[in-house]
């Protein structure tokens, strides 16, 4: 039973597509709503960029967020690429 006056946590799930292949959480999060799950994703997509980016020249990152019934309701992506000057 939910007390009066708080909000009922959602759980949402993040799944990652990369140059590793797609990775599908099987876990996901409770969060307050669907904003905060947005700014989750993008947090998410931040934190592999930072990690990815130095080992390759092309990286793209898709975070896409599902709800509990499977539906997903918001999309991400990062295309970053580095190349020397010539």
């Amino acid at each position: 039973m939910i007390a009066s006056g708080f909000p009922k946590m959602q759980r949402f799930y993040f799944d990652v597509y990369d140059s590793d292949g797609p990775e599908t959480d099987t876990e996901g999060q409770l969060l307050e709503t669907p904003e905060r799950a947005r700014r989750e994703a993008l947090r998410i997509l931040h934190d592999i960029a930072h990690d990815e980016m130095p080992d390759v020249n092309l990286v793209t990152i898709t975070v896409k967020i599902r709800t509990d019934g499977d539906r997903q309701i918001f999309e991400v992506s990062l295309t970053l690429t580095s190349d020397w000057s010539r």
